[in-house]
């Protein structure tokens, strides 16, 4: 192996959100089968005894947290996330921690941020979290630059992801740094079989291939598209963003994806919005985290992409039913 594996802890607690916790640690797991001890994985708690998950799932742990755990801690959401905010031990031993090492890295989930932000980790910084906490959280914590319309947001070693399957993408751009874009791939390849299929789709396993291009401008292009969708981008605005011609991009982006710069972009904005969806968040967030411009223009994308209304959607694969 050219790197040395790296530790993550994943901290329990009674009452967290068992898909927060398992849907990063299955992405890191994944790639310890393609490149074996690539990454460590523990599972802590404050008293170093078995938590009860929010489901009712008894999840066991192999250790206390200390100040003295892994290079990195991952911190998942739950609805018992309240209780370890006013926990001194949780909050003083994650501060700890941070200050032990500057190679150490401090990975939310969901409304796991919370916890990074009571224990004043957050002050100053920017960051995300479920966007069902995001009133508590502006209330509770204004130092904070809150961006809940971003699925993931990465500020030096302090990584905070929006709600449960975002997790995952969060998890996918770690893998991606720390392993390069082939072995992402091939993980996110693998993950795709796990999420809900609708209509015919092939589970926008492009715009997972597109994250990883391998052509510098496509892939310069596509940064710019995921940074800001709601830029009302012209075929003209996607060229000077790749640094090519209107003409050339048109061409590379065919060849390389089988379709359309404009095309593609609406496929990632209705992936966002279903993304948003299915975490049970309304149609009026769903618009804007997407970067579509109103409910129409949502609707209309749904038809011509997953061939079903936003409705349809919701009541097939909402997580709030």
């Amino acid at each position: 192996m050219d790197k040395p594996c790296r530790q993550i802890d994943v901290l329990l607690y009674d009452d967290v959100n068992l898909l927060d916790v398992a849907g990063p640690v299955q992405a890191f797991s994944a790639v310890n089968d393609l490149q074996p001890g690539r990454y460590g994985l523990r599972y802590v708690s404050l008293a170093g005894s078995a938590v009860r998950s929010s489901c009712g799932l008894r999840l066991a742990v192999d250790a206390q947290f200390t100040d003295q755990s892994g290079q990195d801690v991952l911190v998942p959401g739950g609805m018992g996330v309240d209780e370890v905010m006013t926990d001194r031990r949780a909050l003083d031993g994650l501060a700890g921690w941070v200050g032990g090492g500057d190679d150490r890295r401090l990975i939310s989930v969901c409304s796991g941020a919370l916890i990074l932000a009571a224990a004043g980790l957050l002050d100053g910084r920017k960051a995300t979290t479920h966007w069902g906490r995001e009133q508590q959280a502006r209330a509770l914590f204004p130092a904070v630059r809150w961006a809940t319309n971003e699925l993931y947001h990465i500020d030096g070693r302090i990584m905070t992801s929006a709600g449960v399957t975002a997790g995952i993408d969060l998890a996918l751009e770690i893998i991606r740094r720390d392993c390069g874009e082939d072995i992402a791939l091939m993980v996110a390849r693998e993950l795709v079989v796990y999420l809900k299929r609708t209509g015919g789709q092939n589970q926008f396993a492009d715009l997972l291939e597109a994250q990883f291009s391998g052509d510098r401008a496509l892939r310069q292009l596509i940064d710019a598209l995921q940074a800001d969708p709601g830029h009302g981008w012209t075929l003209d605005d996607m060229a000077d963003a790749a640094g090519l011609t209107a003409r050339t991009l048109s061409r590379r982006f065919a060849a390389t994806f089988g379709q359309s710069p404009v095309k593609f972009l609406e496929r990632y904005r209705v992936k966002r919005a279903s993304d948003v969806l299915s975490g049970g968040a309304p149609a009026g967030r769903a618009v804007e985290v997407s970067g579509f411009g109103d409910f129409q223009q949502m609707q209309r994308a749904f038809k011509r992409q997953l061939g079903t209304t936003i409705g349809g959607y919701r009541r097939n694969f909402s997580a709030s039913g």
